[in-house]
Order: C-alpha cells, then structure tokens, then sequence
C-alpha cells in the first residue's frame, strides 16, 4: 500500500508540473483594440510536411493519408517522391521541427500526463508539438514514422500522426512564399502594407498593419523586436501597426490560467517572423 501511495503522489505531483509549466512572468501586459482590416474571403492553406507514406519508403498507405488530409481539412501534403494525387505532391520538406525537437522526456510526460487522461476520460487530445519551445519560427514537420500497415488501417495512425497541426501558407496556395506553423487552434492573419493586401516579405515595408485571429480564449501573444521582448497581448484578437523601423517576430501560447502577472502551463500555438520595417 506504501508503494501505491507513493506513485500515486508521485504521480498527481508530476500532473501538476506537467500541466502548469512553463510559466511566463508579465511586468506589462498591452492591449490594442481589434480595428476593421482589409480582409477579402481567401481559402486558409494549410500544409504539413515530412509524412511518409509506401511510396517515401514508409510503410503507411496513401489512401490512408489521402482520407485523414481529407478529413482534417489539410490542403496540402508535401515532400513525397510522386504527385500521388492533388492533396499527395512532391515538395521540398523545409528545415523544421519534427518530433525529435520534443525530446523524449517531454514525449514520455506527454504520454502519461496528457494523452493516457484524456485517452480514458474520452477528452480532446492535445498536440504533443504544443510542448515546442522554438527560437526560431520554423515549420513544423508531422515526421513521426508509421511502424505498422494492415488492411484494417496503420499503427499509429494517419491521424494520429497529423495531430492538430499545420503550416500556414503565406499569402495563399497559389503564391505560397513562406509556411508559418499552427499548432493545436485555429488562426489566421493579414498584412497590409499600403497599397498591397498581404505584400512578399522578402523585402523590408515602409510600414505593416497586422491582424490576427486565434481561436479560443487564453491566448498570449508576444511581440519581438530585433530579438527583444517589445510587447505583450493577453487578448486572442491582435491588430497591430507597425511602423517603426526593425524586424518583428510574434510567438502565439495558450495558457491554463494566469495571476498576479503569471501566465501557467503555456502551450505554443504558433508565429510569425521576419516583418521587417524600414523607412524609405
């Protein structure tokens, strides 16, 4: 009885940790009041790298991954050895963060502190790729390998893999210029540099009007400038005007609750990089 009471606190212990960490300190949190934006209807162009299929020399079936991509609504699946069909192209996988940037200790908690609970309470899974602390805004590859393929279906499956994740393709799926990664919500976003709706960004702009959506409430976003923390929204509407000269960077977490300026058991959600400003 010793050793069940002692797993279980060491367990209800390692819970807790789990779900309140990481935590962020606010000495100031901004606010800026959502503002109309030019927004003309465009369909969201979500794209995931680095899954493999039969074809990439995995094991998984294609029709398999055709169904989930389907269902979860992914436009595009790149980096396969043949255009297997409109969904199913090959690509270039771009340098990102696959499930080996987790590490495994966060894989294990994850497993045992996250999925197994939600598993047995019949609860919505969190991504495991929400425990990704990145420096630099990448995408992210779902690259985890199917091990097993039967008639009955894969293991783990097409849809385990895919998780809750994506890449934005910036500014659509016809230009596709830059891929910025989605994890776990819903969001979406503008740049207006006057006259253009959405402008390549491989070029400095004279001056940038951003607006972002994320789905859900408990939503940190925070805003960088020159690799320094500048601002700090607790808010899941964001408009900001961007107008003095540098190059920004905006990380997007949810968090499981907040008080006296902590933010506990943040969770990345997503980011935006390189909107540099300059004036001519």
């Amino acid at each position: 009885m010793k050793v069940i009471r002692w797993l279980l606190s060491f367990y209800i212990l390692g819970y807790l940790f789990y779900h309140l960490t990481p935590v962020f300190y606010a000495v100031h949190v901004n606010y800026a009041p959502p503002k109309p934006a030019p927004l003309p209807y465009q369909k969201t162009c979500k794209v995931v790298f680095g899954v493999k299929t039969a074809l990439d020399g995995g094991v998984g079936r294609p029709g398999s991954l055709e169904r989930a991509l389907e269902e979860k609504g992914i436009t595009f699946s790149f980096g396969h050895s043949i255009d297997y069909s409109p969904r199913i192209r090959r690509g270039n996988v771009p340098e990102g963060y696959g499930y080996r940037d987790l590490g495994g200790l966060s894989l294990f908690f994850y497993f045992i502190f996250s999925y197994v609970p939600k598993l047995i309470t019949f609860s919505e899974r969190e991504d495991p790729y929400g425990l990704l602390k990145p420096k630099d805004c990448k995408p992210v590859l779902s690259d985890l390998p199917v091990l097993v393929s039967t008639p009955l279906g894969e293991l783990p499956s097409y849809f385990f893999v895919l998780g809750k994740r994506w890449n934005l393709a910036y500014p659509d799926c016809d230009s596709m210029l830059s891929f910025y990664p989605v994890v776990g919500r819903e969001l979406s976003f503008s740049i207006y540099s006057p006259p253009k709706l959405n402008p390549p960004l491989d070029a400095p702009l004279p001056k940038a009007h951003l607006n972002l959506k994320v789905e859900g409430k408990k939503v940190l976003m925070l805003v960088y400038r020159d690799g320094g923390l500048f601002e700090v929204y607790d808010q899941p509407l964001l408009t900001l005007n961007l107008e003095e000269e540098g190059s920004y960077q905006l990380k997007v977490y949810s968090y499981k609750f907040k008080a006296f300026g902590f933010y506990f058991g943040l969770r990345f959600v997503g980011c935006l990089s390189e909107i540099r400003v300059k004036s001519f």
